[in-house]
């Protein structure tokens, strides 16, 4: 029997059950998946207990606060489960004046946090202060430390920051060292970062027209930090308060106020422009005791890293309904990509305990 012989009723019928099969197959097999994916959390390489080498009596442990730069409704439950004696966590919040801690106005993003905490607590500073942005998982803590800053505060040795006075959480070079930012690019420059023709007078506003302006700045990125009380005191407290004042009276944008002052914060607290003495692998092992033996070792580690971040990709919700054939084979991957990574960074770490 020929499809046009069949009653209409019975034609729309035969239609209507299979579009239906047809979309029940589809959400089944491509969109059910695609949903699992990207709700459930990807499988994450186990946060390693290791011990670091923080000594083990509370009494030779120095005090140490935390300061988290967020916004209002940001989850900073991670930072009170951090493993660290003697830790205080200031949860700064930028756009709620009723939280007990906030900056005078919602502007320069965590910038302006952290010189509130820096001018207000002056006189009541912590041995240590680490200042970090409200996130558990940025992209700009690298995969070295699971991209993870409980994991990387959780293994931080103090003692090694108090050796240093100042130490950026992100040990990579990638788009940082030895040299990033040129302070003589202007607006007509057309290969130009964007806060590179800001750089200049910036440098100026805070630390006075006298200061002579290096041609190249380099450091890792990101505003995330950890410092000494001698360190932050090795500035007038006034020093804080003209940085915030600046900011406030500053008619930039806030992101080119929090890029600008991603490049000075060595300046402020060394003697130094830049930040860019210590490599990669060396501060990763010192800091962190992450121990790569060489750095084939640790590009190889970061290699595969960015396999398991593309594996991620090709999970994400479209490319998984219009590929869930991919998307199936990139799940099955990671699972063998994790297990690899918690080998590598086992080895790594154990390299520090022996």
């Amino acid at each position: 029997m020929r499809l046009t012989s069949i009653k209409p009723h019975l034609f729309k019928r035969f239609l209507l059950v299979t579009l239906t099969l047809t979309i029940l197959y589809f959400a089944f097999y491509n969109i059910g998946p695609a949903i699992r994916y990207n709700v459930v959390p990807h499988p994450h390489p186990a946060l390693l207990d290791f011990e670091n080498s923080h000594p083990s009596s509370n009494n030779t442990l120095p005090s140490v606060s935390l300061v988290v730069a967020s916004i209002k409704g940001d989850d900073i439950s991670w930072a009170y489960n951090l493993p660290i004696p003697n830790l205080k966590v200031f949860q700064y919040v930028s756009n709620d004046p009723s939280a007990e801690y906030h900056p005078p106005r919602a502007k320069g993003r965590e910038a302006l946090m952290y010189f509130t905490y820096l001018h207000d607590l002056y006189d009541s500073l912590y041995d240590i202060t680490i200042f970090v942005h409200a996130d558990e998982t940025p992209w700009h803590v690298e995969g070295t430390l699971l991209q993870n800053t409980s994991f990387a505060l959780s293994n931080l040795v103090l003692e090694q920051v108090q050796q240093r006075g100042y130490f950026n959480l992100r040990a990579t070079w990638r788009a940082g060292c030895p040299s990033w930012i040129d302070t003589r690019k202007t607006f007509a420059d057309t290969d130009r970062k964007e806060e590179e023709p800001y750089m200049a007078e910036a440098w100026h506003a805070n630390f006075g027209e006298v200061e002579v302006v290096p041609d190249k700045v380099g450091g890792p990125c990101c505003s995330q930090f950890a410092v000494t009380r001698e360190a932050i005191r090795g500035r007038p407290r006034e020093q804080y308060r003209r940085s915030m004042d600046w900011m406030l009276s500053s008619r930039w944008s806030d992101a080119v106020l929090g890029r600008v002052w991603e490049h000075m914060w060595p300046r402020l607290f060394t003697d130094d422009a830049s930040d860019c003495s210590h490599p990669e692998r060396g501060s990763l092992c010192q800091m962190y005791g992450v121990c790569f033996e060489t750095d084939r070792q640790l590009n190889d580690y970061k290699e595969l890293w960015e396999i398991r971040e593309r594996l991620k990709e090709d999970m994400s919700f479209f490319r998984a309904v219009w590929d869930a054939k991919k998307a199936a084979a990139a799940e099955q991957r990671l699972v063998e990509v994790n297990d690899e990574i918690e080998r590598q960074l086992s080895m790594a770490m154990l390299r520090d305990n022996v």
